[in-house]
């Protein structure tokens, strides 16, 4: 069995060599074949410096760059399109997961029968540490609620430590340039029938360099994501308020025609009717959308038949 370890890198160049000898040495203490690939995201550092000088000792080692900054999804898949093991690991380049959960993943791979096993911070015997407090609470909604959004109890949605087995990733179309393909992978992989299980870890805070995620433009993509994935969760929201607010305008206005002070001419007439028929309306548009999300499951399944036919014709 050959392992691929993936480690998307942007502007890393304090982290470098200490995350690849790290990595390097547990590969070699546990596996015989294996590849560490180093995705090179367009850094305008010394991060691509230093891995070729580190990797021309190394040759389990190789460099894919991308020439302008592309995401860690474009950087993942690259990866993923490169990588020849039978077991794909996914890992941060700042060793904010401890390289020792690699061995342990795998092991849950093969022992639980799955197809993905996910290094949770947040199932029962997980944990954080050192982490800024606004970034752990904004992780930890993020998770919660783009976790609503997706099939099967996982609670941690948007980690990137993981282990794939190698059917998995030639199956599926993979898309969004961002994090968000951490949980577009548990989508599309649940909606073809693949068996995902969590193993708890510890998150620790970087100690070098400063995190590339940007909190705005990451909670954006994740709501985005969410509200595809659950039309109902925008529309519903928003149509059920609508509703509720034309209702009790409804209600004020029998009150005042039973108390005999009710003016037909009153603005509130035509807000109530507007209110309570924006949300019905509203809310069709939600149960339409919702319709239209469930035949994604056959559009998956007919992509994944049509990538491994492609791959077993190549």
């Amino acid at each position: 069995m050959k392992i691929s370890v993936i480690i998307p890198m942007y502007n890393e160049e304090e982290n470098v060599r200490k995350t690849l000898q790290t990595v390097a040495a547990v590969l070699k203490n546990y596996y015989e074949k294996y590849e560490i690939l180093v995705v090179n995201d367009g850094s305008q550092d010394n991060t691509s410096h230093i891995v070729k000088e580190y990797a021309s000792a190394n040759p389990q080692i190789i460099l894919l760059e991308h020439p302008i900054n592309m995401g860690m999804g474009r950087a993942l898949i690259t990866g993923f399109e490169y990588s020849t093991g039978d077991v794909v690991i996914t890992l941060d380049a700042d060793l904010s997961y401890d390289p020792l959960y690699i061995p342990k993943l795998i092991e849950t791979l093969d022992s639980a029968a799955v197809d993905i096993v996910i290094g949770s911070q947040y199932m029962a015997g997980g944990k954080t540490e050192s982490i800024p407090f606004h970034r752990l609470f904004i992780s930890k909604m993020a998770n919660k609620i783009v976790g609503y959004a997706l099939t099967g109890d996982i609670s941690t949605v948007t980690g990137i430590l993981r282990a794939y087995r190698r059917e998995v990733l030639d199956s599926i179309e993979l898309e969004s340039p961002g994090t968000e393909i951490n949980p577009e992978i548990l989508s599309k992989a649940n909606a073809v029938g693949y068996k995902i299980k969590e193993i708890p870890v510890v998150l620790k805070g970087r100690e070098y360099g400063e995190s590339k995620v940007k909190i705005k433009s990451t909670t954006i993509s994740h709501l985005l994501f969410t509200f595809y994935e659950k039309p109902m969760m925008l529309f519903g929201i928003v149509g059920l308020s609508l509703c509720v607010i034309g209702i009790v305008s409804a209600i004020y206005l029998f009150y005042l025609y039973l108390i005999g002070s009710l003016d037909p001419t009153r603005p509130l007439m035509l807000f109530m009717v507007v209110t309570i028929l924006s949300g019905i309306q509203i809310l069709i548009f939600g149960f339409v959308a919702t319709q239209i999300s469930l035949l994604k499951r056959e559009i998956y399944l007919v992509q994944k038949e049509n990538k491994l036919l492609r791959k077993k014709l190549k």
